[in-house]
């Protein structure tokens, strides 16, 4: 897959991070494009990528020192996740105007989102959003499971364990849950996964939980005690 990633700031080194730590740097081919001379250095001595200098509102980048490693088109995804909104959104506008099939953009304003959107300029990643929607399930979810979804008979529960819930400290497979039980993902505060049954669920984890009971109480039973 080839990706260009326009700010090299720390979500674009954050990224670049967990790429490497998952071997996905070396998978795919990774350019940046960052204006600051010392940072673009130290992104280029750190992570297996190309790195472009330049300014990304200059539309020559695109058409001279971009094109001359790769056409615009034939990028598979293009991430603006640079601290400025209008850099982002017109990065955007020029990779959908040369056909960038998927489109990112780090963007602050939710109205700002909204017209990113409706535009089709891209998928609007709208930070305080995210944030403020994690800390809502974890506050919603502190006390009790909430059900947030259903596939089929199953229901997709969430939660959030505390220190005196009697999961915490423990492995999944010494949980013993019942068998239409199962934890789906964990997210830790940094990431998202399908946890295995060695995983040690700790105290302040949000957990999803595929089960067919409808009753709530039953997994509060289960997870909290």
């Amino acid at each position: 897959m080839k990706i260009l990633i326009i700010g090299g700031g720390p979500v674009t080194q954050e990224l670049l991070k967990a790429f490497e730590s998952e071997k996905e740097l070396k998978r795919n081919e990774v350019v940046v494009v960052e204006i600051d001379a010392e940072r673009a250095e130290e992104i280029s001595k750190a992570f297996d990528v190309v790195v472009v200098r330049g300014d990304a509102r200059d539309i020559s980048l695109y058409e001279s020192q971009i094109a001359s490693l790769t056409p615009l088109s034939d990028f598979d995804a293009v991430l603006a996740l640079t601290d400025r909104e209008e850099v982002n959104i017109f990065a955007l506008t020029i990779a959908r105007h040369y056909g960038s099939a998927v489109r990112l953009a780090r963007v602050k304003n939710v109205k700002v989102g909204e017209v990113v959107s409706r535009l089709e300029l891209g998928v609007p990643i709208i930070v305080p959003t995210i944030v403020s929607n994690f800390i809502k399930t974890y506050l919603q979810t502190l006390l009790q499971p909430r059900l947030v979804g259903e596939v089929d008979e199953y229901k997709i529960y969430c939660l959030t364990t505390t220190g005196t819930d009697r999961v915490v400290n423990k492995k999944i497979e010494e949980l013993q849950l019942p068998e239409d039980v199962k934890v789906l993902f964990v997210f830790d505060g940094t990431k998202l996964y399908v946890p295995s049954k060695e995983e040690v669920i700790k105290e302040g984890y949000l957990l999803y939980v595929l089960a067919k009971t409808s009753d709530i109480s039953v997994i509060s039973e289960i997870f909290k005690g």
